[in-house]
């Protein structure tokens, strides 16, 4: 039986080689026949021509009826369009379970330490919460550097206090002048330095956590923090605290 161009490669795409497809289509034009008759319709070799309708049959694309002479019988193009789209659908959904159920875990975990690497948080309560989250894990080192310890504004001033009495091993603060009155007594490990001028807040704690403090005025929402728990920004953010500090006077 001859085919078009076009219907030959459907048929490969659909999943059948060269010798299944003269089988298929011999049996398509010749009806139920055996073995013999397929492999001479198609000029399929004989010593192959049972190999290859054993793997018709694995494919649903014929139908066998077993006995003396076993005759093998083409399904209709329709029944195997159903069956080859079914078998895929089927063939996909279970790849696609094992993918996902395995990896999406992994890309979720991997997404969401991403989008901690950096945050952008607005207004003064925001930035207060995560200063003051950061200074109640700090067990090692902490740096903080704020323009003046007597800065007249409470949310600054509660951090303020905080470092100034947390407890953690090495508590730097940097200021460009002192406070009239740093109230109760400092812990021991504080060490205060000041120079002339600091810009902004910033406030270092432990290898990974940074936070930049910033105000344009009086305003909630003209306060700006950028918070980053990624080593290489807090690397970056020491770095020029201790530019700073080399270049400050103790108090």
């Amino acid at each position: 039986m001859s085919a078009s161009e076009t219907t030959l490669k459907a048929l490969k795409e659909l999943g059948l080689t060269e010798y299944e497809t003269a089988a298929y289509l011999a049996l398509v034009e010749g009806g139920q026949i055996s073995a013999s008759d397929v492999s001479s319709k198609s000029k399929v070799p004989y010593s192959r021509i049972y190999d290859v309708l054993g793997r018709l049959e694995e494919k649903a694309f014929i139908q066998v009826q077993r006995g003396r002479p076993t005759i093998y019988i083409a399904k209709a193009p329709t029944e195997v369009a159903r069956l080859v789209r079914m078998a895929w659908e089927d063939k996909i959904e279970t790849a696609s379970s094992i993918v996902v159920n395995e990896l999406q875990p992994r890309f979720e975990r991997e997404v969401q330490a991403s989008s901690r690497d950096v945050w952008l948080m607005h207004g003064r309560a925001a930035i207060l919460a995560k200063a003051l989250e950061m200074l109640k894990s700090a067990r090692d080192e902490v740096k903080l550097s704020v323009p003046s310890l007597d800065m007249g504004m409470e949310d600054l001033t509660a951090i303020i206090e905080r470092v100034l009495h947390v407890k953690a091993s090495s508590v730097q603060v940097l200021t460009s002048r002192e406070a009239e009155s740093l109230g109760p007594p400092i812990s021991s490990q504080v060490e205060i330095r000041t120079r002339e001028r600091v810009f902004g807040a910033g406030l270092i704690v432990g290898e990974r956590q940074t936070l930049i403090m910033l105000a344009g005025s009086e305003k909630n929402e003209s306060f700006l923090g950028i918070y980053s728990s990624h080593v290489v920004f807090a690397a970056m953010a020491r770095a020029y605290f201790d530019s700073l500090w080399s270049e400050s006077t103790p108090i």
